[in-house]
């Protein structure tokens, strides 16, 4: 570690490497996540749902949360529903960083409630070309 030039003078707090900070905002950022996968499925037991289900796609540095189904379906969960799709992008995002970008990919996020078991199934769009010049042979 060492002291931050550009801080204000008299402040003395260490600065950590980019690499320590960029381990530091990850591990604070899958902290907020499972305390969120916990209250979330405590709010989602608590209303009855078994299931969620959900797809998500993203290109072109953009994407989205396509569809989020629940199991049984009669159970109603609009005023959840942007909680609902900003933490299955998140895991999605999580475990696929960067996906969005260029080609992009999409996958589907499976939540088994009573299990508390995520599982979610990615694929990744890769334009590949090859080039081949051959001049005065």
């Amino acid at each position: 570690m060492t002291n931050d030039p550009d801080a204000p003078s008299g402040d003395s707090r260490p600065r950590l490497s980019a690499a320590a900070d960029w381990a530091e905002r990850e591990r604070k950022a899958e902290e907020a996540r499972q305390r969120e996968r916990v209250e979330l499925g405590d709010l989602l037991r608590t209303k009855g749902v078994e299931r969620v289900e959900a797809g998500y796609d993203g290109y072109g540095d953009s994407g989205n949360v396509n569809h989020v189904a629940v199991s049984p379906t009669r159970v109603e969960v609009k005023e959840l529903d942007t909680r609902l799709a900003d933490f299955i992008w998140a895991v999605a995002y999580n475990l696929n960083p960067g996906f969005e970008i260029d080609d992009g990919g999409e996958g589907t996020l499976t939540w088994d409630l009573g299990k508390d078991r995520i599982d979610v199934n990615h694929v990744a769009f890769i334009y590949e070309s090859i080039e081949s010049v051959h001049e005065n042979v």
